[in-house]
């Protein structure tokens, strides 16, 4: 059995890919994923899909379980334990581990963070309107900032998401819930609409629709502030999606 850590765009289309291959069984693959939603939309793509968020323990438990013989791991960039968990029970477990990362577009004028209480404290003290859009799971780190009225969370709209931001105490017309990727235009309309001198944003690459919403930010005056993605030595990487589905046929 092949293991693919998925719950991102990248997963979904490596699924679309294999599918394509009529010599590749699908009912060989287990997807998994940190959230039902994600779960929800791997399963449209015709692969047997779990919600199953694992440590390390976890991850071997679950190879042995499932008699998983490769790893190959789609995550998202910034899902930094997952990936880490993931390395370390594939060489414990002596199995393949193969890693897709997102190409990292690169961006100019951005005030960059390396981690979302940094970016944080220095949003507390800025003056105007201000966009995050680092998704639910870093809304803790905004929690009784002083100019929280001043600030906008563009988040899934799902219970589990609504739910993190209602606990970190943002009301509802703070939350804008809506999914992408979203075009230029329609981010342009955004910043517009809720006056944004600020976006706030992760390295998430072209999948993530994050050219989109830079190019919008440049063309409106919305200054960016970019929380780094987290730097990790993979034992495999590619950022070709072409190459990884190569080294998936390897094991056909």
């Amino acid at each position: 059995m092949d293991w693919i850590i998925g719950g991102t765009k990248d997963s979904r289309d490596f699924i679309n890919i294999l599918s394509e291959d009529k010599n590749i069984d699908l009912k060989n693959i287990i997807l998994t994923t940190a959230s039902d939603y994600g779960k929800k939309l791997a399963e449209e793509s015709g692969v047997y899909a779990m919600s199953l968020p694992m440590n390390e323990e976890q991850m071997k438990i679950f190879i042995s379980e499932y008699s998983i013989k490769r790893i190959f791991d789609l995550s998202h960039p910034y899902a930094q334990e997952v990936s880490l968990n993931a390395m370390r029970a594939a060489e414990s477990q002596k199995i393949e581990y193969f890693r897709f990362e997102r190409e990292n577009l690169g961006y100019k004028n951005s005030i960059d963070f390396t981690s979302a209480e940094e970016m944080a404290r220095f949003i507390e003290k800025l003056e105007g309107n201000i966009l995050v859009t680092l998704g639910s799971n870093n809304i803790h780190e905004f929690k009784n900032l002083k100019n929280l009225e001043n600030i906008y969370f563009r988040i899934l709209p799902v219970s589990e998401s609504i739910e993190k931001a209602e606990k970190a105490g943002i009301k509802a017309k703070n939350i804008i819930g809506i999914q992408g990727p979203f075009s230029k235009e329609f981010n342009k309309a955004i910043y517009k609409n809720y006056n944004i001198k600020y976006v706030v944003t992760k390295e998430s690459g072209a999948t993530g629709g994050e050219a989109e919403k830079m190019e919008a930010a440049y063309e409106m005056g919305v200054v960016p502030l970019v929380l780094k993605r987290p730097k990790i030595q993979y034992t495999w990487v590619t950022c070709e999606m072409k190459k990884i589905r190569e080294k998936f046929k390897e094991g056909y």
